[in-house]
């Protein structure tokens, strides 16, 4: 008998997305589950993931990103796996995919880069640029999105990556959850874990850590997800995602575009 391996793949649009948009984060999907089976890393199939939905203006990240206060755009993003490998950028402007720049920040000796700093690093990388007129310019409001993310299992091993244009017209410089670890997310040896929703009250509550915690307890994500949603009450928007060696799951206290794929493939 052949031994088989599990491998899951969750995506989310944002707290507030339109459920009617979850052909995109079907797509998101794919692509991470596309490059799993053909033995991309883990944390590059959810990165992967995760840029195609900065690719798709629908959604408050890369592209489809809100504007500060001052007329900017400042994103961020982050990504985990439960190697340990951490990377994340904050208030990075004139880049088109933040995931991408903080998966190549988790392969250096930094672990959080910020501003221009974070700018100068994504340059020096050669990473995509994107002009201000180039984002945003649908002409549709989609205000109401928020964070784009992805969970993923492979076998025994579990990955996570977020990316976020931030809260519409925030003031110039604000960072939410989105690259503090977590808060947004987190990763370990039992599963994965990413929210999306009110920034500030999402980072107060270590919500990604505190969901972790409930996995290593043995209590099932279909679980875990409800429980996470009744630590923040109306209006404050809150959505998470979560895979362990036990399921998967994923909800919002609103609308929210989400996709789930679960297939076995042999060792």
């Amino acid at each position: 008998m052949t031994d088989k391996k599990k491998i899951v793949i969750l995506t989310h649009g944002g707290a507030g997305s339109d459920p009617a948009h979850a052909d995109g984060t079907a797509i998101a999907g794919q692509i991470g589950m596309m490059g799993l089976q053909t033995g991309e890393p883990i944390l590059d199939a959810a990165c992967n993931a995760v840029t195609i939905l900065e690719d798709d203006s629908r959604f408050n990240a890369g592209v489809g990103s809100h504007r500060r206060d001052d007329g900017s755009v400042q994103m961020d993003a982050s990504c985990m796996d439960s190697s340990g490998a951490f990377g994340a950028v904050a208030t990075l402007e004139g880049f088109r995919n933040p995931v991408q720049v903080a998966r190549i920040v988790s392969q250096s000796e930094y672990r959080v880069l910020a501003g221009a700093g974070a700018a100068k690093f994504a340059s020096n990388q050669d990473c995509k640029t994107v002009a201000l007129d180039e984002i945003n310019n649908t002409g549709k409001d989609f205000s109401t999105t928020d964070t784009v993310g992805c969970v993923v299992r492979d076998g025994d091993k579990f990955a996570a990556a977020l990316s976020t244009g931030g809260t519409d017209q925030a003031h110039s410089g604000r960072v939410g959850d989105v690259p503090l670890i977590g808060c947004g997310l987190y990763t370990g040896p039992e599963g994965a874990v990413a929210t999306t929703g009110d920034g500030e009250a999402i980072a107060m509550q270590m919500t990604a850590f505190r969901a972790y915690q409930l996995i290593e307890q043995g209590m099932d994500p279909k679980t875990i997800v409800p429980k996470a949603i009744g630590w923040f009450k109306q209006p404050t928007a809150f959505g998470i995602i979560v895979v362990s060696k036990i399921g998967f799951a994923g909800g919002a206290n609103q609308s929210m575009a989400w996709t789930a794929s679960e297939i076995e493939i042999p060792l």
